[in-house]
């Protein structure tokens, strides 16, 4: 018996689904209502994990995902050759748009150079979530997108899966669901919710809504009604019984794993031995800010005799404003806001810069530090946490301070004060020796220097002091004898970070070996400038780091650590000052408009001009190796893949063009196997005339049978198109469910086998 004769019309579908018609937009209404209730009002309790709560955003997003659901659903209707791609523009689609709703950067997301930078702060605010405070509210804007985007990704995982065709089974709605619930479950675990009983209900309502409304026959829904009232009640009475203090799943400890581990620590003082401390390029600092500042962590205000120390400020000079002069507070362009946001490190001092006048909303509380316009916080900032800050960073013109004069206010007095070293029991030079005073310089009135010659002249520093009457003799000014320092540093020293240690660090830097990082330049340049009667300190913290456009945001990295001199100024105050060679580390990398004294517009430089890069860092206690690092997105590897799968997808598109047409007998017996695979085994004596008249109600898969059977018996090659097989093949999966439309697809796919 032929493949024609054995084919049996009756087995294609029972009669009463023949005119069963495909699931209808009109259909799908109450599914797309539920679905759109449960996933605003989950919507809405997620927006709460933020402050100020990201209600329009949310909602927006919800909008994304039934727009991207609705459209994957339409698919169904292409070809089958514009599935995949209709895919990827859909996803593509969605990413862009979630991306921009949650509140990232349009910049990163409208130039593909920049979707590493986007990739990295995602990155970095999934890496913040075990340390967050919920709702979240710090200046640091990528945890917010991180949370923003968590919510979008559950929206669309619930409305995916609600669209696609099922048969109606609770298993596979209750499994779209599950997103859904999470929403409102997560902020419910680890915030303290208002009306959390009658928030219960609703979702209650909704979620039963949702399960079932659509499958409930009108007759039914009266009693459906009552009972789901009831059961609401009941829940609303048992719930305080149980009701507990603590969380029933700790969401806190669920995300501890994320945490990066081993943050970089930094010890800001001055050793000024080799610097072997781990530097691997990793991301410690994002500072938001309109200027390219120093970013200070420590002021350096005392000199034991031996190294630069953190002091004590008098009580009467604790407060920030007491070492601002008043035509600094009152200069607009001098004040500015920054908000930072530590990466992979941890401090105990608040990140500024210049004078921090204030802190707006600080981690955990600060206290003032040592030295006025520093703070410090009990407990350790880390990753993840931010904060913005009101500075101060005077930048007064070359004229302006060659005129400042030397009226210094009591409080600076202090810094002109240098401790001497003393001979220890076993004969080494330790600090804590006598504290000696120098006189300002004032070219008109002649300093008293011999008796502070006859007080250094047994210690180290005597050659020190001769070195700085030599500089101090050509100098009129304050600002003129920094200037003669700074160039002196110049001249024969070179930047290395392997210096030999010197039981007299300092005097050997200066005398004797010429070589040293940034903490020698720093250390010795503001030595030399108080025996010269010029308030100096040293300050340590970060270079400027480098600019990204995309965030507006100054990007520190651990190589940026740093420590420069700051001078004081009458009328103006602190001044910063950088003696270090412009081939350290921390200084090549460096924003070039980082305002230094030396390279103010019409300052003449008081250094070689800063390349384009950064400097060595005071040593860095217990770094970690970097997992982020600082590497950008393997482009060359994603282009080489993308060419790689093109040429693959050419080749095999060419040989499916070069193979033969099927024949007649070729298509028959596939049609049979496909009728056997999808349970419509065929019978004796069935012809392919009655075959097609069987599928009088879809025109497409009768012209499909019509053509095997012309072919068959007129002769010649049969041309079905791929519309033909599609229409077939749906009529085949017809009533079957997701598993049997999946099976007609395997038996009867978009080409012939």
């Amino acid at each position: 018996m032929t493949a024609a004769r054995r084919l049996s019309a009756t087995a294609i579908r029972p009669p009463e689904r023949r005119v069963q018609a495909a699931p209808s937009w009109a259909r799908l209404a109450p599914r797309w209502l539920t679905l759109a209730a449960l996933g605003a009002y989950g919507a809405l309790r997620w927006s709460t994990l933020v402050r100020p709560h990201a209600t329009g955003a949310m909602l927006g997003l919800l909008a994304v995902a039934l727009v991207a659901a609705g459209t994957v659903l339409g698919l169904g209707r292409l070809p089958r050759a514009l599935w995949a791609p209709g895919a990827v523009v859909v996803a593509f689609a969605w990413l862009v748009l979630t991306a921009l709703i949650a509140g990232a950067p349009a910049a990163t997301v409208a130039s593909p150079r920049h979707w590493d930078t986007l990739v990295a702060g995602i990155q970095q605010g999934i890496n913040q979530l075990a340390r967050l405070l919920m709702p979240y509210q710090a200046p640091d804007v990528w945890p917010r997108i991180t949370i923003l985007v968590g919510g979008a990704l559950l929206l669309s995982a619930g409305a995916l899966l609600a669209m696609l065709p099922s048969r109606g089974r609770d298993g596979e709605r209750m499994l779209a669901a599950v997103p859904l619930l999470a929403l409102t479950v997560v902020p419910a675990t680890i915030m303290r919710q208002s009306a959390p009983v009658l928030g219960g209900a609703v979702l209650f309502v909704l979620l039963a809504a949702f399960l079932w409304l659509e499958r409930l026959p009108r007759v039914d829904l009266p009693i459906a009604l009552v009972l789901v009232a009831l059961a609401g009640v009941a829940g609303v009475l048992v719930a305080p019984a149980l009701d507990r203090d603590k969380p029933w799943i700790d969401a806190q400890s669920l995300v501890d794993g994320l945490d990066h581990p081993n943050p970089s620590q930094f010890d800001w003082s001055q050793r000024y031995g080799p610097l072997n401390s781990p530097r691997d390029g990793r991301e410690v600092l994002r500072v938001r800010s309109r200027h390219p500042y120093y970013w200070k962590t420590q002021d350096l205000d005392d000199f034991d005799g031996l190294h630069w120390v953190a002091g004590d400020a008098p009580q009467y000079v604790r407060r920030p404003d007491q070492q601002v002069p008043a035509d600094a507070l009152t200069d607009p362009s001098w004040r500015s806001s920054i908000t930072v946001t530590l990466r992979q490190m941890t401090s105990s001092e608040v990140i500024g810069a210049g004078t921090t006048l204030g802190i707006v909303a600080p981690p955990g509380g600060t206290r003032p530090g040592g030295s006025p316009g520093t703070y410090t916080v009990a407990k350790p900032l880390g990753p993840g946490d931010s904060y913005t800050a009101s500075v101060l960073v005077a930048r007064p013109t070359r004229a302006q301070m060659a005129r400042a004069g030397t009226s210094y206010p009591r409080e600076i007095e202090r810094y002109r004060d240098i401790e001497l070293p003393r001979r220890g029991a076993t004969g080494s030079w330790t600090s804590g020796g006598d504290l000696v005073h120098f006189s300002p310089l004032d070219a008109s009135v002649p300093p008293a220097q011999d008796g502070i010659a006859q007080a250094l002249a047994p210690t180290p520093y005597a050659r020190a002091f001769a070195l700085v009457r030599s500089l101090g003799a050509g100098s009129s000014t304050p600002y003129a004898y920094v200037r003669q320092v700074l160039r002196y540093l110049q001249d024969g020293y070179r930047y290395s970070e392997t210096p030999p240690q010197r039981p007299v660090p300092l005097d050997a830097f200066l005398f004797r070996d010429r070589v040293g990082y940034c903490q020698q330049f720093a250390g010795a340049a503001a030595l030399l400038l108080r025996m010269g009667g010029v308030p100096a300190r040293v300050a340590a913290g970060f270079t400027t780091g480098t600019r990204d456009q995309t965030s507006n945001e100054y990007v520190v990295r651990d190589y940026d650590a740093h420590a420069w001199v700051e001078v004081w100024f009458p009328r103006y105050g602190w001044v910063t000052f950088d003696p270090t060679p412009p081939t350290a580390p921390a200084l090549t990398g460096q924003d070039a408009r980082a305002v230094t004294a030396g390279s103010l517009p019409n300052t003449p430089a008081l250094r070689l001009p800063i390349p384009h890069r950064d400097t060595a860092a005071p040593t860095a206690a217990t770094p970690q190796p970097s997992t982020g690092g600082g590497g950008g997105f393997p482009w060359a590897w994603l282009v080489a893949g993308a060419v790689a799968l093109t040429l693959a997808a050419g080749l095999f598109a060419r040989r499916l063009r070069q193979r033969p047409a099927p024949g007649a007998d070729r298509l028959l017996a596939e049609l049979e196997r496909a009728l056997r695979r999808t349970g419509r085994a065929p019978a004796a004596g069935v012809t392919l005339r009655q075959l097609e008249q069987r599928f009088h109600d879809a025109p497409e898969a009768a012209a499909y049978v019509r053509t095997l059977r012309l072919a068959r018996y007129a002769g010649g090659d049969p041309h079905v198109s791929p519309r033909q097989r599609r229409a077939l093949r749906s009529e085949l999966g017809q009533g079957l469910g997701l598993v049997g439309r999946l099976r007609a697809l395997l038996a009867l796919p978009p080409r012939p086998r």
